[in-house]
């Protein structure tokens, strides 16, 4: 099972390096940036669309959104 908090952790990691604020990733992403806040504090889990449309407005693929958390679990 896919941790929610890592994902979320990889996404405002990936919003930071690229200098965006919620805001402005929720709107390249249309996704509200309240629905953003509440992803990378992983409080709701990321659905398969929202991440494809965060993925396409950070510019990386949702692999790259998870990688990290994947690499975790195969390591187990």
């Amino acid at each position: 099972m896919i941790n929610n908090e890592k994902v979320g952790e990889n996404i405002r990691l990936l919003r930071v390096a690229k200098k965006m604020s919620q805001e402005k990733l929720g709107q390249k992403a249309n996704v509200s940036a309240a629905m953003i806040g509440y992803i990378e504090k992983g409080l709701k889990p990321l659905p398969l669309k929202t991440g494809y449309l965060i993925a396409k407005a950070l510019d990386c693929t949702v692999d790259e959104l998870i990688e990290k958390e994947c690499q975790i679990i195969a390591e187990k």
